[in-house]
């Protein structure tokens, strides 16, 4: 039996187009974009309820993420907490 090995010379950054190029095959169409942060008027707007109701959702647990005072929502999260709640 002979096993035999070819050997490719090519420099370090065709090398990393290769791999980048063959990373990205692999990924596409497993790549979900992350939802969307946005503030209560505009979630508001998008679900048809007042800004100060979506405000009032977080004591009651509505899923959000604090940048500093400001409130921020993902629309998916919120619909699926109201979801679970029956609302």
């Amino acid at each position: 039996m002979s096993d035999s090995v070819d050997l490719i010379v090519t420099t370090r950054s065709a090398l990393r187009e290769i791999i980048r190029d063959a990373l990205a095959d692999a990924l596409r169409g497993q790549e979900k974009p992350a939802p969307e942060l946005m503030g209560a008027d505009a979630l508001g707007k998008r679900i048809g309820v007042h800004a100060r109701t979506v405000r009032n959702w977080v004591l009651h647990g509505c899923p959000h993420v604090r940048a500093g005072r400001k409130l921020r929502f993902r629309e998916p999260d919120v619909l699926q907490w109201l979801e679970e709640r029956g609302s």
